[in-house]
């Protein structure tokens, strides 16, 4: 009977997560993001045909991520530079005792294409040769303040890809290829950036734990939009927090990993992982990727209140 009752107590407190993820974000005041163009200051000579279209992809795979993550509010791109000129002129006439109505963003987006190309790997032994397609992607991305004209943010962000592969021998060879390998490191960069974003102002967090089956499972308050099945995460515990004594600058705080994760199911708002290695969390606990697995200015801030949560 306890049995049953833990049970229970368990799936409900589950469908109550789901169900609280699935509204209460929309309750929050969501920070107002605009992602401006993102410019490229790269070409592939593989790549030529590509030219005109790669870095429009990515800002509009990036805009999508960000929707997805359900914490943002994207101004959309035909009214960023109408809103922003009306920003900037009541931002001209107005004075600290006046604030300005207009509905603004509270963040801009911005960044350029740095790397993009890619690279061949071959091995080859005595009648054997075996070749691997390497497609690479970089990208730097910039969030700056609007009140305060900051940059508050700045990431530089790397993706390797393989993207073909083939064996031959003296007497028969098989090859096989992405379909669409741009769009897929493309999508895959989006996917980090949109992460590195979202984790500055809403962390990952690992909601509760449910310990029926072995190993399994934690539930991570992100889903699909930043996160893939196959991933590995730490689960963090804090400590005591720290300042650089000659700047007075809040550096963080001690952290310790107590366990790792590998994402087993992702799906829109939330993400399965089960235990690899370490113990069993309790909920509640930080989350962050691991690497090592890796696939201010006030003189405005009278002026208009912020949309959003600060960054």
């Amino acid at each position: 009977m306890e049995y049953l009752s833990n049970k229970l107590f368990k799936q409900f407190t589950i469908l109550n997560f789901i169900f609280l993820l699935s509204i209460n974000v929309h309750s929050q005041d969501l920070p107002v993001i605009a992602i401006t163009e993102i410019e490229s200051s790269v070409d592939s000579s593989s790549w030529l045909d590509y030219k005109n279209s790669k870095s429009q992809n990515f800002q509009t795979m990036l805009e999508t991520q960000l929707v997805q993550t359900k914490r943002f509010k994207i101004i959309e791109r035909n009214r960023i530079d109408e809103v922003l000129s009306e920003q900037i002129l009541q931002g001209e006439f107005s004075n600290n005792n006046t604030r300005m109505n207009v509905g603004g963003v509270d963040y801009i987006v911005y960044g350029s294409i740095t790397k993009f190309g890619s690279k061949t790997k071959q091995i080859q032994t005595s009648g054997v040769s075996v070749v691997k397609l390497i497609a690479e992607f970089g990208v730097d991305l910039k969030v700056v303040d609007v009140l305060t004209g900051e940059i508050i943010k700045a990431e530089t962000i790397d993706i390797s890809l393989e993207t073909g592969s083939g064996t031959s021998t003296n007497s028969f060879g098989i090859s096989d290829t992405l379909a669409d390998p741009l769009s897929d490191i493309q999508r895959t960069a989006a996917k980090s950036s949109a992460a590195l974003i979202a984790e500055s102002i809403f962390p990952i967090k690992l909601i509760t734990w449910e310990d029926e089956l072995p190993n399994c499972c934690g539930y991570l308050n992100y889903g699909d939009a930043i996160m893939t099945e196959g991933d590995i995460v730490r689960v963090i515990k804090q400590g005591t927090a720290f300042v650089d004594p000659d700047t007075g600058l809040k550096l963080g705080s001690t952290e310790k990993t107590i366990s790792k994760l590998q994402v087993v199911e992702v799906l829109p708002n939330f993400s399965k992982a089960k235990l690899i290695e370490g113990e069993n969390p309790i909920g509640g606990e930080l989350i962050r990727f691991d690497l090592n697995n890796a696939t201010k200015s006030n003189n405005n801030s009278n002026q208009r209140e912020r949309l959003g949560k600060e960054l």
